[in-house]
């Protein structure tokens, strides 16, 4: 029972299997082979329709060598023969931008020969796509707008980009990160894609940020090359030269020590000697000079770039010691040891015009295209792609790369950011680099990107070679060498020339020159026909063919029914000829070992591209080599640091769309309150809309505000000189004393300190300047309001008659006020040493949106700096208590009113100075306007108390009323508002009063002296002046009370107690007519 369920069971099995392959069988032998593809030229015209089969099993076109002669093609749109005819909605269209020119299409068509196996597998998904390549080169694929860009006019899906470009279109947000697609591509086959690359410095061109830009699909390297017969003959004439390694052991075990570009230089020297002609040349249409450049700085030990500060990519061979070992490079180019490689039209134009005045106006100078013109042909050594066929001759060899780099460039697929079809298109690229299918090694030649795909004679792997693999590889060095062979039992030496056409190997019999002279030797070679032989799997004499027998044997038919048996003279004179197995494969191998990008050891970036294009080494070298002009050509180390600074200028990104820009503005401008932006990591062009000005944060000495804060500071000092001088001549002068003179004195000094503390906000911000302007503004301020507080509270004083002993009252005052100054100078002794003058902010610049690093005056220790400000603000505050009580003095004695509204003004300075100070002010206008502030609001107080006074001195008319008080220390039940009044008028004659200055014989002038010099008396400050406003009718009312009690005051006064002092307070006001004046007694 059982085992007849087993055979049910295996039977459903087979026939469910046989089934699903039937199915298999019978979708792949449905599919329609057949495409359609239309061609369209460089101006989007309808060329042809073409009906295409593709062949399923060797994965391509059938005759698809015809398609690659097609001409100027640029575009091809290739659909499924079912769906030419449907509609867009139908049918979804890929665009591909390949580099592909009209005179090459090659590419393009192995990148649509991906398309048929890709197509099917998204029909089974129920997807219909065709496929459009447009060849748009290698400028526009890069440059060119795309998708969203508002000048874009097309949205490739798919773009081929070199190493060089991937960051730029990345930074220009145009390409995807395949990170994602790289980690299922490793989930789905149990390898990365990275490790499969040959080169393991791949991952810097095709990587920025860690993110994967591209998939490599073709390698780029750099190979040596040289002319055999030219190195025959050249020897011949007895130049000491030596085939490059590994073709001779000259070079010892370490060729990297011996075969160097100093050893090349010295080579083409002799090559040009020995020949007429340039001993080097370089083959390549874009860039090949700067990529020799480079692998020779790496090779020397020169870095070519380095990160500055700001993380900028910079020249990085501009030391002494770089130009020094650079030096190598002047002969070769300077001798014309090179074959020309530049536009020489461009090299004349450049040579007629003015020297550029600038980086960004210097030329770019193409290169001639050797490979397409057919430029000449190989006599000495060259600098080549690998890829080159042309060179491929008998005279050419390879070899290794002198030095210890060589050049690693090449090409990938992205994809971009608003295609609809990403994870189809990986697909896509899935198939494309499938080591089973043979899309990349038809891209590339003998070498691909990855490890595991490349031609099966360089195959790595430990499988059996063939005879024509074994044969070419015995033959593969380059020359003429001994062989021996058994002829008549007797052993006979001939010389055989190893040739090669194309991939393959082969022998040739000639007499010439000292060889093959022996008899025998000749009769058997003109037996041979002088036939040229080729290896292959057998020995053929018809077909002219040899192959391979062991190391050092090969077959050599002579006739229809014999063959000779040619061995190498290695195993008989002990190695004298050089044999080396897979020689050009090795080579392959030691390029890519040695092979490095250009931006080495740097992850690509955005500004390769621009450097690239720019091609400053061009300009180096055309100055080494054609010279601008005979007669103004710069040193060798001026040439390479105007190199370096193109270099710079093309590896700067612009600013326009930069992530991170650091900016940093100049010192201001002295005429213009301007600073000039100085971008350090980015650069602006024409269309940016960036600032390039920022408004200074301070105000400098040669703009307006403060050429204007300038002059009037001094002006303002000016006048308060004026005023010292005024009271120091008129100290003694009624109207002076009576003011007060110490008191103007400590009043116009503090306003002169204010003045000055202006000068110390103009122009830059250093140490001393913010050190100064806290402590004069501090002293002024504190020296302001003591010097009118201690005026306000004596008057007030006296009014109510209380502390009337002038000593005592005095020394109190005087001594709390010192007190306080002493209690500022030392908070201000103890912030300017707890302070760092000048401290660095973080300024955003809200135009660019970046922050950049300023200097400003540190505000220091908020413990010091607050009480400082916190003492004058409680000074204020107790100066317009004391104003509000002395309220009650009548409004003509406006001192008090004086004193109020100084307090006011002081308040408000003040206020502004601490704002000014602890906020951060980025204009310079409030700085002017609270700068402009201090020089009025000092102007203002000084004028307010001396004005009036210095008007008087200079004779100058003036309405005042001055008013006659009496008080006694023994009258403390006066009104407050007893006063006399007296309108001014001539007083008797024989006083002879007509001024201040000739009082001194007037009668009430000497009462008020002999009151004065009583030591018991006190000496008190003028109260107030009247504005003369009141009315007649109330003067006249208050000047009959008033004369009633002068009478009694009067009365009183003429009595004179023993013992007692009393004091009489005169104050007489009067309109000022200069022609008699009574003056007041005065506190001094």
């Amino acid at each position: 029972m059982t085992k007849k369920l087993y055979f049910l069971f295996l039977n459903i099995f087979i026939l469910v299997l046989n089934t699903k392959c039937d199915t298999l069988t019978d979708k792949r032998e449905t599919r329609n082979p057949y495409f359609i593809m239309n061609t369209y030229n460089i101006d989007d015209e309808f060329i042809e329709r073409r009906r295409v089969e593709y062949d399923f099993n060797n994965k391509g076109f059938i005759n698809q060598d015809a398609l690659y002669l097609q001409s100027e093609v640029k575009t091809i749109v290739i659909c499924n023969e079912d769906d030419i005819d449907k509609s867009d909605e139908e049918k979804k269209t890929i665009l591909f931008w390949n580099t592909a020119t009209i005179y090459d299409i090659y590419s393009s068509i192995i990148y649509l020969s991906v398309y048929p196996l890709w197509y099917y597998k998204q029909k089974e998904k129920d997807d219909i796509y065709c496929f459009k390549i447009v060849g748009v080169g290698w400028i526009d694929n890069v440059n060119k707008p795309i998708c969203k860009d508002p000048e874009a006019k097309q949205c490739p899906d798919m773009i081929i980009l070199g190493t060089t470009q991937f960051a730029y279109r990345y930074d220009k947000s145009g390409i995807l990160s395949l990170n994602k697609y790289f980690t299922k591509y490793t989930l789905k086959n149990g390898n990365s894609i990275e490790s499969r690359l040959n080169n393991k410095y791949a991952q810097l061109d095709y990587r920025v940020d860690d993110n994967w830009l591209a998939v490599p699909v073709i390698i780029d390297l750099r190979t040596f090359r040289f002319n055999v017969t030219t190195f025959d003959n050249c020897i011949s004439k007895g130049y000491n030269l030596h085939y490059p390694p590994p073709l001779s052991d000259y070079w010892g075990p370490d060729y990297k020590k011996t075969w160097t570009w100093a050893k090349v230089i010295e080579y083409a020297e002799m090559i040009t000697k020995c020949t007429g002609q340039p001993g080097y040349q370089l083959i390549g249409s874009k860039s090949e000079d700067m990529k020799l450049f480079i692998i020779i700085c790496q090779s020397l030990g020169i870095p070519f770039f380095f990160d500055d500060q700001y993380k900028n990519k910079m020249c990085g061979f501009r030391s002494t010691e770089n130009i020094k070992k650079l030096s190598i490079l002047r002969k070769l180019f300077e001798e014309h040891y090179i074959d020309k490689w530049l536009d020489e039209g461009k090299i004349k134009k450049w040579q007629s015009l003015p020297y550029p005045s600038s980086v960004e106006k210097q030329p770019i100078f193409p290169l001639i295209d050797k490979l397409r013109d057919n430029y000449g042909e190989l006599h000495g050594m060259v600098f080549d792609l690998i890829t080159n066929a042309k060179y491929v001759t008998s005279d050419v060899e390879l070899s290794y790369m002198p030095g210890t780099s060589s050049f690693l460039g090449g090409s990938g697929i992205s994809i971009t950011k608003d295609s609809k079809y990403a994870d189809q298109l990986f697909e896509y690229i899935e198939i494309l680099i499938d080591k089973s299918n043979p899309f990349l090694l038809q891209l590339n030649d003998m070498i691909t990107p990855y490890e595991d795909i490349h031609l099966s004679v360089c195959d790595k792997a430990p499988e059996k070679k063939t005879n024509k693999t074994l044969c070419n590889s015995l033959l593969f060095e380059r020359g003429i060498f001994p062989y021996y062979y058994l002829n008549n039992n007797e052993i006979d030496v001939i010389y055989i020339n190893h040739t090669a056409t194309n991939n393959n190997r082969g022998i040739l019999f000639s007499i010439s020159g000292k060889y093959n002279q022996n008899q025998v030797t000749k009769d058997f070679i003109n037996s041979l026909n002088s036939k040229e032989y080729m290896c292959d799997e057998e020995a053929n004499y018809n077909r002219n063919t040899i192959t391979y027998v062991d190391p050092y044997r090969i077959k050599l038919p002579i006739s229809s029914n014999q063959v000779l048996i040619l061995k190498s003279m290695k195993d008989y004179n002990g190695g004298e000829v050089q044999l080396i197995t897979d020689n050009r494969c090795s080579i392959i191998d030691e390029t890519i070992k040695n092979a490095k990008p250009i931006q080495f050891p740097y992850n690509t970036f955005s500004q390769l591209n621009e450097f690239e294009t720019r091609s400053p080494i061009s300009i180096l070298f055309a100055h080494l080599y054609y010279k601008h002009n005979n007669t103004n050509e710069g040193s060798f180390e001026a040439i390479i640091n105007e190199c370096c600074d193109i270099i710079d200028d093309s590896l700067t990104p612009l600013c326009k769309g930069y992530k991170n820009i650091i900016f940093e503005p100049e010192e201001c401008h002295k005429q213009e309150q301007i600073r000039k932006i100085n971008y350090k990591n980015c650069k602006l062009n024409d269309t940016d809309k960036l600032p390039t000005v920022l408004e200074c944060p301070y105000i400098t000495p040669g703009d307006t505000k403060g050429l204007v804060l300038t002059i009037c500071t001094i002006i303002g000092l000016l006048i308060e000189v004026f005023f010292i001088a005024i009271v120091l001549k008129f100290e003694n002068v009624r109207c002076i004393s009576a003011a007060g003179p110490r008191f103007l004195l400590c009043l116009f000094i503090s306003c002169m300190i204010l003045d000055l503390s202006v000068l110390f906000w103009i122009g830059v911000p250093l140490k001393y300047k913010c050190i100064l302007r806290i402590w004069t503004m501090i002293i002024g301020i504190t020296g302001l309001i003591c010097s009118y507080s201690i005026k306000s509270e004596f008057i007030i004083s006296v009014y109510n008659n209380h502390n009337i002993r002038k000593s005592a009252y005095q020394l109190k005052s005087y001594m709390l006020y010192i007190i306080i100054l002493v209690i500022q100078f030392i908070l201000l002794v103890i912030w300017t040493l707890t302070q760092e003058g000048i401290t660095t902010i973080d300024r955003y610049v809200n135009e660019i949106g970046f922050f950049f690093k300023e200097n400003t005056c540190s505000i220091g220790s908020e413990y010091a700096l607050n009480p400082m400000f916190g003492l004058d603000f409680i000074l204020l505050m107790l100066s317009i208590l004391m104003s509000y009580r002395g309220r009650n003095i009548p409004a003509e004695f406006n001192y008090s009113k004086k004193i109020f509204i100084t307090s006011l003004f002081s308040l408000l300075l003040l206020s502004l100075y601490y704002m000014v100070v602890i906020i951060d002010i980025e204009k310079p206008y409030p700085y002017f306007i609270f700068l402009s502030t201090i020089l009025l609001i000092s102007l203002t107080i000084s004028i307010l108390f001396i004005g009036n006074k210095v008007l008087i001195l200079l004779n100058i008319n003036i309405d005042t009323e001055f008013s006659i008080m009496v008080y006694t220390n023994g009258d403390s039940n006066r009104e407050s508002n007893d006063y006399i009044t007296e309108e001014s008028k001539d007083h008797d004659t024989t006083n002879n009063c007509e001024s201040c200055d000739s009082c001194e014989s007037c009668e009430s002038c000497e009462s008020s002296n002999g009151e004065n010099s009583d030591e018991s008396s006190e000496e008190i400050s003028e109260i107030s002046d009247n504005d003369n406003e009141s009315s007649q009718e109330e003067l006249n009312a208050k000047n009959r009370k008033n004369n009633n009690y002068n009478d009694n005051g009067n009365k009183k006064n003429s009595k004179k107690k023993g013992g007692e002092n009393y004091h009489e307070y005169i104050e007489i006001q009067a309109r000022s007519d200069n022609r008699e004046y009574i003056p007041s007694l005065s506190m001094n």
